[in-house]
């Protein structure tokens, strides 16, 4: 039997401690450990002494708490919405999952918990993901973590880390699998309707076009570029629109943007394309030609670039048409 320390969080989000508790529960009834025993006992943990609150409201009740000496076998972090930094600073909270690992405890997190496993130092120099609206922040705040933004799992032996909100439900799976069996992961999967094959968090992005950062000539261009996103454009083009040389134009676009303006143009069609294939029934030519390419190949090979699925896998699983 694996013993689970489910940790609530203030601001977490609940589902995330009540769903992997109820997949674990699922798991063991499904398939006992040996002399009748459970796989899993998922207890919920939360500092002493505090009124630990969901971002919803909902008050949590804690079975077990840190000031305890007990090691688990798994310390689950859960999603976490809202300001971080009092949790990163929370040296009650941070010390014990230090201390858990330590000791032997597989450590794992889903969305913004990878934070906090993060700051026990226990990831440096080593793998993790997060939800990918976080990769950024994470790098910042991380630069000496390989950062996979583009994974919704990675498994560091003692270090797992998940991507956003309801990655906990493929790292339940994934932690029946690995602490069961295979068999017993795929009787969840059936049992609890979950889709076993999610790997990348690709499909879910959506472009960041960032646009609170003062410089005007660059915002109009911006906004210039969103109106126009089919039409085939030069940097040189631009830089004369925008009224600038072309180097300066390049470097402030790059400095307030991230990107150079044909590859935020880029960004700009791949969302268009999305949108299309989502709430129309136009086919992929027809897509292709109003997004601003002619070539459908290129097309198809960079809209799954962008996304790792095809223009026809993408709207099979994002389509709002019936």
């Amino acid at each position: 039997m694996y013993t689970v320390a489910l940790l609530a969080v203030q601001n977490c989000m609940y589902s995330s401690i009540t769903g992997p508790f109820d997949c674990f529960s699922v798991a063991s009834s499904l398939g006992p450990g040996g002399a009748g025993e459970p796989l899993f006992q998922p207890t919920v943990v939360a500092p002493a002494h505090r009124i630990i609150t969901a971002f919803n409201g909902t008050k949590i009740q804690a079975e077990r708490f840190l000031n305890e000496d007990v090691v688990y076998d798994i310390v689950y972090v859960p999603v976490i919405f809202g300001d971080l930094e009092p949790l990163l600073a929370d040296e009650e909270i941070i010390g014990w999952l230090a201390r858990q690992g330590e000791k032997g405890a597989c450590l794992c997190s889903v969305c913004a918990g990878a934070f906090l496993i993060a700051q026990t130092g226990r990831l440096k120099g080593r793998k993790a993901t997060t939800h990918w609206n976080l990769a950024d922040s994470f790098a910042e705040c991380f630069p000496d973590i390989l950062l996979k933004r583009e994974k919704m799992l990675i498994d560091e032996g003692d270090c797992i880390t998940a991507g956003g909100v309801s990655a906990y439900l493929d790292l339940s799976l994934y932690l029946t699998g690995r602490f069961g069996s295979q068999e017993l992961a795929a009787a969840l999967s059936k049992m609890l309707l979950i889709d076993p094959a999610r790997r990348l968090q690709t499909p879910y992005q959506t472009g960041s076009f960032n646009k609170n950062h003062g410089d005007l000539e660059i915002l109009v261009m911006q906004e210039w570029l969103e109106a126009n996103s089919f039409e085939s454009v030069t940097n040189r083009e631009l830089a004369a629109k925008a009224g600038l040389g072309e180097r300066t134009f390049m470097r402030r676009f790059k400095k307030v943007t991230g990107d150079t303006p044909l590859l935020y143009l880029q960004q700009l069609r791949i969302e268009a394309a999305r949108k299309f294939l989502e709430t129309t029934s136009e086919t992929i030519e027809e897509v292709t030609l109003h997004v601003g390419y002619e070539d459908i190949s290129s097309f198809r090979k960079l809209f799954k670039k962008h996304t790792g699925l095809s223009p026809t896998a993408y709207r099979k699983k994002f389509s709002c048409l019936v």
